[in-house]
């Protein structure tokens, strides 16, 4: 019978935090050389993305934030003027 007991230490120093990405079809971080997912099952062609698709949303909403409330500053600024 086959007893995984998961990566070794030696492994955990071969694979670096830097040498692992996210799939871009479900979203669970993998080794950056994988051909295919673990999880899901789909082909790589592409290869992995590096940044969470969770956090790049997130950025995305804080910026259209930040310009939304500099032009609503401004606005309000120049209506004072007047």
């Amino acid at each position: 019978m086959y007893n995984d007991q998961g990566p070794s230490e030696d492994d955990i120093d071969r694979f670096s935090q830097d040498e692992t990405g996210y799939c871009p079809h479900c979203n669970e971080e993998i080794w950056d050389d994988a051909a295919k997912c673990p999880a899901c099952g789909n082909w790589l062609h592409d290869g992995t993305r590096h940044e969470d698709q969770a956090v790049r949303y997130f950025k995305n909403k804080f910026v259209v934030c930040i310009v939304i409330a500099l032009l609503l500053g401004f606005f309000w600024s120049v209506t004072r003027l007047f």
